[in-house]
Order: C-alpha cells, then sequence, then structure tokens
C-alpha cells in the first residue's frame, strides 16, 4: 500500500510540474498556431493531472466515491475526456503541418546537398 502511495504521489507531483513548464512555456509564444496547440496539449495534461489526483486520493484513504450512478471508478471520466482532448490536439498537429510543412521543400534541399556532397572536392592549394 505505501509504495503504491508513494507512486501515486509521485505521479501527481510530476504531473503538476509538467502543466506548470507548459504554463510557462506558453507564456513566452506569442499568438498563434503553436500556443493554441499548448492550450489543447495543457487540456490533455490537466485532465491526465486530475485523473491521478482522484486515483491518489482514492488509494490513500481507501474510499470509493459514486458520482452520477457511475459505479467504483468515475475518475475514467477523466481519461475519456482526455483523449477526445488528445484527438483535438492531433487535429491541432495536422494543421500545424499544413503551415509549417516544408516535405515538398525539404525533398528538393535534400536532393540538392547529396548531389554536392557525391563531388569530390578540391584539394587546397
Amino acid at each position: 500500500m505505501a509504495q503504491i502511495a508513494l507512486v501515486s504521489i509521485s505521479t501527481v507531483i510530476f504531473g503538476i510540474a509538467s502543466l506548470l513548464l507548459v504554463s510557462r512555456a506558453r507564456s513566452r509564444l506569442s499568438e498563434g498556431s503553436i500556443r493554441k496547440y499548448l492550450d489543447n496539449f495543457a487540456i490533455c495534461l490537466a485532465f491526465i493531472v486530475i485523473f491521478s489526483v482522484w486515483q491518489t486520493a482514492r488509494t490513500i484513504l481507501g474510499i470509493n466515491i459514486n458520482v452520477a450512478g457511475i459505479g467504483t471508478y468515475p475518475e475514467f471520466i477523466f481519461i475519456v475526456f482526455a483523449y477526445i482532448a488528445f484527438v483535438i490536439a492531433s487535429y491541432r498537429v495536422l494543421k500545424i503541418s499544413r503551415e509549417f510543412g516544408f516535405k515538398e521543400e525539404g525533398a528538393k534541399i535534400g536532393a540538392i546537398v547529396k548531389q554536392h556532397s557525391s563531388k569530390k572536392p578540391r584539394a587546397r592549394k
């Protein structure tokens, strides 16, 4: 029991630390698609942290909480919301990839670099 509580508390601490780091990173970004992505990522992370806090409290206190008729594990609602937020964040990444994607240009640059690297270098005088 003590080991589970220790792992649970550590998980919550890491989750809160991650939220703080995301918040600091977000505050340094100007408005735009990457900042919106961080917003979505922070929401996903927040649901997971809430899940961890709930699970930790339930483990340490040894109680089962019944919310809205949902039995033993209402904290799984937070995981469902986290997955929904991950889908939204993934869609946002897709939009960012369209905005910043340089696949075609990257292939051209790679071909030029390969062409130049295949030539023998001249000896310096």
